[in-house]
């Protein structure tokens, strides 16, 4: 599912296919544009009000950085970051989304639930892990390696100000160019980050992040760790992808399979939009009805559905 191949048909033909799919890894290759903002034109939507920040601006080194929340410092191991929240119940549910700044379906899921996600991430109630891959550099054409570009500038406002990394990766979304368009360095250095409230010396250390590349090595590191059956050197949970169980595909065909299947190769995540609740797997499928209206309109609800995805 590497290659991003979209579908020119009907809308309404390619989410009935969406929706009937029963693994949200597939996901991506199925998807038209469904974007309509442009790229280059301003900053379109407003970034929520930032929590007071205590952090003290770093000086950026040279040479390569890993963000503070992400799981592992060690490229080897590298495969997502954790959402800063102030509060961590003991019963947290473990929420691992994959997505790619450039999937379309990534950023309805985003749009629509984003806001959903982080109230519970905020009190709580689920551990919100970000796995930001890059496959769709290049897609539609674009020669920016967009992809990466905008998951290194979301671990850069980890690495300044982490009180910030939210709104920052919610904003990239919001912004979401059409397809083969790409996101410019004038957005992601300047005009998201003055958005969301970086500012003085705080923008400053994070432009010398963005320039410096600081955090491209980690990033760059995260596609394969996901994308591939890689251990987890801290034991929970047993694969980088956030499950505990293995992933399979057909060799022909390249749909997820059960694993005992003959001639199933396993495998990571190989597409987006994909979820775990607890290392169980979902997918738009199971947040959107046939309409391709949400189905959880509450935090309530959506934790609701959550706790019992995880029971199995």
């Amino acid at each position: 599912m590497a290659n991003y191949k979209p579908n020119r048909g009907a809308l309404l033909v390619v989410l009935t296919v969406v929706l009937a799919l029963l693994q949200a890894g597939c996901v991506s290759s199925f998807l038209p544009n469904l974007n309509q903002t442009t790229a280059g034109g301003g900053t379109t939507g407003s970034a929520p009000p930032p929590a007071a920040s205590t952090n003290v601006v770093p000086t950026i080194p040279d040479g390569p950085i890993a963000p503070p929340d992400g799981n592992s410092p060690n490229d080897t191991q590298a495969a997502w970051i954790t959402v800063p929240s102030s509060s961590t119940n003991p019963d947290a549910l473990a929420v691992d989304v994959h997505f790619d700044y450039q999937c379309p379906y990534c950023g309805v899921l985003e749009n629509q639930y984003a806001p959903l996600f982080d109230q519970l991430s905020d009190q709580g109630k689920i551990v919100l892990r970000h796995h930001a891959r890059t496959f769709l550099d290049g897609v539609g054409g674009e020669a920016g390696a967009s992809s990466t570009k905008a998951a290194m500038a979301a671990a850069c406002v980890d690495v300044v100000d982490n009180t910030l990394y939210a709104a920052y990766h919610n904003l990239i979304f919001t912004n979401q160019p059409q397809e083969g368009i790409g996101y410019t360095d004038k957005q992601l250095r300047n005009e998201f980050a003055a958005a969301v409230g970086l500012t003085g010396d705080a923008l400053k250390s994070f432009q010398s992040c963005f320039d410096k590349q600081s955090t491209l090595t980690w990033v760059k590191a995260v596609e394969p760790n996901n994308a591939n059956s890689k251990l987890n050197d801290q034991g929970s949970p047993m694969y980088l992808f956030g499950s505990n169980d293995p992933l399979c595909y057909d060799q022909q065909t390249h749909q997820q399979v059960d694993c005992s299947r003959d001639g199933a190769v396993q495998s990571g995540v190989r597409g987006t939009p994909t979820l775990f609740v607890n290392g169980v797997i979902f997918g738009l499928q199971d947040l959107f009805n046939s309409n391709f209206q949400p189905s959880f309109t509450s935090s309530d609800a959506l934790l609701a559905f959550l706790q019992q995805k995880a029971r199995g």
